[in-house]
Formats: C-alpha cells, structure tokens, sequence
C-alpha cells in the first residue's frame, strides 16, 4: 500500500498527536503499571484491544488518524448511493431529459404541457397582411421552444391553362373547390388561412420536411399537430405529404381502441414516446379515420377546446368547454389564448386576426395575463393539466409562453 500525507510511520512525540490520542496514551500507561505482574486477558479482549490500538501509537504498522477513516468511508458511501442512482435512472429512461425536463419523462402525454401556435404557418412573407398570426417561422418556432402546431390544411387551386393565374380564375377554383378532386395530393394539399386566396404557404410536405429534420436532430423532443381541415380531405389525401417528407416514421398511432366516454385513455409517457421513436402526435378536426391512416386522431375523440373567438378588447380569457359541443369532458385540454378582431357586415360577423402591435398595447401575451387566464382554468377544470397553450404572437411577451408551460408542468426554466 502507498504511504499517504494521512498516513505516519513510527513514534509520535509525546506532547504531539490529537488532544483524544493523547489521553488514550496515558490511560494505557496506568494500564501497563497496574498489571505488571502478568496480563490474564481473555481472547476476546485481547482482540478487542488489537482493533482499538490500531488508532494508538503503540500499535505496530501503519498509523491511520481516526478522522480520515470516517471521511474516507462517508465518501465511500456516498459514491456507492451516487451510482446506484444513476443506474436506476439509466434504467427509468430519465437521465436524459424529455422535451428538455428529465421530470417529464415518467409523465404520461396527456399530464403535460405544450407551447402550441395557432395558424403557426401564417407568418411572413408576405408582410401586413390582415391574416397573419405569427413573426416567425415554423423553423424558428421550434429552436425556441414550440412543440405543437396548429395547421390549416386547403387545396391549391390549378393555374389557368396557359400556365398563369389571374384573380378571376383563383376565384372561380375557390368557390369550385367542393367538387373537385385531387390530382397530384402532394401539390393539392397546401398551408393556408381559410382560403390560398389569402394567404399560401405552400405544400404541406414542404413544412412537414422542416419539421422532420427538426426531429432527427433533437431525438428527445415531442411534437404535437392539431390540424384544421379546411377542404375536407380524406386522411389518405394527407398521407402523402407526411410520407414523403420522412416525418410518418415517427407518428404515434395508439393501440387503444375508442372509448364510449370519450376519455381514461392510457397514454404511453413521454420517455416511452422517446423509447419507440413515436414522437409525433396528429389530430385533425374533421373526416379522421384510424382504418385509413392510424397516426391521424380524430381531434375530438381526445381533445376539448376552450373559446377561440374572442373579440378584442378581452378583459377575461373564458376557459369553459367550447369544442365539441357535448359538454362531454376529454384527455387533453387546448387552452386558447388570442385575440380577433371583429367587424359586422349585413348582420355577418367578420373576425381578423389582431396585430402583433394590438398584442402589444393590450399586454396579452404577458405573463399576468396568461397567469390570470390559468387561474380561471382551474377554477373550471381543477387540477388538470392544460396541455396546450396556444398563442398568436408566441414571441411578444418575454417567453412569457415558456414561463407559464413550466408553471403548469411544475419545473423550472
């Protein structure tokens, strides 16, 4: 064994060593005269005295002070606790965060909480049109942090024959488009605000392909879909785009079957998501079917929504059942948090989205306000998790989205 600072050979001066060592010493020396004509001991303590000399001088070998024994063997012990902890976490699946939390791993999918867009597409460019939801893109939208998109699927309408397209023929294909039919569904199926007239992003596969690259590079992150659909399309319409962006590989498609109440789903964790590489989530609204597409949900089988239009200016958020219209409580709960603005035509009302300045002046997106928006939630709903906060203008607000999605999943920043 190597000799150590810690470690001392041979005899001590008898005014040096530890004040308890010292005092040991002379205890020992009485000892030695009282018993001079001859030690009867017993073994056992004899033994016992073998052990304890090996803190006195007069034991022979090696001299240990006492104080570095107990530190060595703390430090002993605490490294064996350490090890067994993380190999039970190694275990769990949880030394790695999930969605950028190791606490979240062990929660089920619907025990926690997104930052979720609404029309997360609807962004510039083009610039200052009425129609806009968001500054960013999809693309920036997910290096900061959100993780469930709201989308609004449409068909393209055809250029005119001679390869143009003019006003009058958008036009007419819009108001024909019940009736038609998808040709090619990758170039039909495009993101766009209630009409491509308005504002069009693009084929769909386009922006699934973002999202996709998204997901091989950051393989503990879950995303969420909650698609709108416009046109009406049969899932299958859709499968292509998710398909041929690569993106339908990891789609989580459920073993459960439909439950008569709506609701008591067993949803996989999210370190279970992670573990089977299931880590998209796909809702649509209308014209769902798992025979067709298992990995597109039928939104209101597993989802209530709280009010979307409110009309600026809000002075309160409501958080009371929206959609669907049954009063029948599901899963996951979509906590609705943007404003309209709203004109009246002829007894029509005609809602726009505000501004990103509006979300500004009126502060809706702060942190007091969406605070103040939970507090109403969960006089309605309790304890339960609002599993997606949606917002227009998710970057106005100091990340005041992220602030209030860890409040809810109850861990810091």
């Amino acid at each position: 064994m190597a000799e150590s600072s810690a470690v001392k050979k041979g005899p001590v001066a008898a005014g040096d060593g530890p004040r308890h060592l010292r005092a040991r010493r002379g205890g020992a020396a009485s000892a030695r005269g009282g018993n001079a004509g001859g030690r009867q001991v017993s073994r056992a303590t004899g033994s016992t005295q073998t052990m304890m000399r090996l803190y006195t001088d007069d034991a022979p070998g090696l001299k240990v002070d006492p104080v570095v024994v107990l530190v060595l063997s703390l430090v002993f012990i605490a490294s064996r606790i350490l090890w067994f902890v993380a190999s039970a976490c190694t275990v769990l699946g949880q030394s790695e965060p999930c969605n950028g939390h190791v606490e979240l791993c062990a929660r089920p999918y619907n025990n926690v909480s997104f930052a979720c867009t609404h029309n997360s597409y609807s962004s510039p460019p083009p610039n200052a049109l009425p129609v806009l939801n968001q500054e960013n893109s999809i693309e920036q939208q997910l290096n900061d942090g959100i993780r469930a998109f709201m989308l609004d699927v449409v068909r393209n309408k055809p250029a005119a024959a001679d390869g143009t397209s003019n006003i009058l023929n958008t036009i007419a294909s819009w108001f024909s488009r019940a009736t038609e039919t998808a040709d090619d569904p990758l170039e039909s199926v495009h993101l766009c605000h209630e009409s491509c007239l308005l504002i069009d992003k693009g084929p769909l596969v386009d922006s699934l392909t973002v999202i996709r690259e998204f997901m091989d590079a950051n393989p503990r992150e879950i995303i969420t879909f909650i698609i709108k659909n416009v046109s009406g399309f049969s899932p299958t319409d859709l499968q292509p785009s998710f398909e041929q962006s690569g993106i339908a590989r990891y789609a989580f498609a459920p073993e459960f079957a439909a439950l008569p109440s709506h609701s008591g789903y067993k949803w996989p964790t999210l370190n279970e998501l992670i573990a089977r590489n299931t880590r998209l989530v796909v809702f649509m609204d209308d014209k769902a079917d798992v025979t067709l597409v298992p990995y597109i949900l039928p939104e209101w089988e597993y989802v209530v929504e709280i009010p979307y239009a409110n009309v600026n200016p809000v002075q309160e958020f409501p958080c009371n059942q929206d959609r669907p219209y049954d009063g029948v409580p599901r899963d996951l709960v979509v906590m609705n948090h943007f404003v309209y603005n709203r004109a009246t035509i002829a007894g029509e009302n005609i809602d726009t989205p505000i501004s990103a300045k509006q979300v500004e002046e009126h502060a809706y997106n702060s942190l007091e306000s969406l605070d103040k928006h939970w507090q109403t939630c969960r006089a309605v709903w309790g304890n339960r998790v609002l599993n997606f906060v949606t917002l227009d203008y998710y970057n106005i607000g100091d990340g005041a989205i992220f602030k209030l999605v860890d409040q809810i999943n109850g861990v810091s920043a």
